[in-house]
């Protein structure tokens, strides 16, 4: 019995493996992420319809596991951060609710040293990118932080300058 077990569990593992999407023209499973800026940051992104995430959606930066999530000072073409493991063109598709995705952008010192509560009332977001499949198609799968002059045309807040 442990034998049978052990090879679907097995099994399950491979077919999970062979699942996931594999990154090409017509999907993307990530976006790439650049932070030109002297700060540490987080990155998350959440459907369009959810107004701002919340504790639960956020987690425990300081975990090993929300790590993924922090982009250091300078650092150029990250994809983790943004990785979805399936085709976002698929995510967009497939979402009735809402056509864009909203990228937050948070200092992670602010992360790191602020109640949640306290972030999430006085909107402690450097910079929120409200991305649609068309936004992402046109900037290459590769957003910044600053937006560049290429993102002016993105809807974020605050408003590009």
């Amino acid at each position: 019995m442990k034998n049978v077990i052990k090879i679907l569990l097995l099994s399950l593992l491979c077919m999970a493996i062979k699942c996931q999407d594999k990154e090409n023209e017509n999907c993307h499973t990530a976006i790439i992420f650049s932070n030109n800026s002297e700060k540490n940051l987080y990155v998350r992104s959440f459907n369009g319809m959810k107004s701002f995430p919340s504790d639960d959606d956020i987690g425990n930066y300081r975990s090993t596991v929300q790590s993924k999530y922090k982009v250091s000072s300078g650092e150029q073409n990250n994809r983790k951060a943004t990785d979805y493991g399936t085709c976002l063109e698929r995510i967009f598709k497939n979402d009735e609710f809402s056509d864009i995705r909203k990228f937050y952008v948070f200092d992670a010192v602010v992360i790191e040293n602020t109640p949640w509560e306290v972030v999430a009332r006085d909107y402690l977001v450097l910079k929120r990118y409200d991305l649609t499949l068309e936004d992402l198609q046109r900037l290459d799968w590769k957003i910044t932080y600053p937006p560049t002059e290429a993102m002016k045309d993105v809807k974020q807040y605050p408003p590009y300058e």
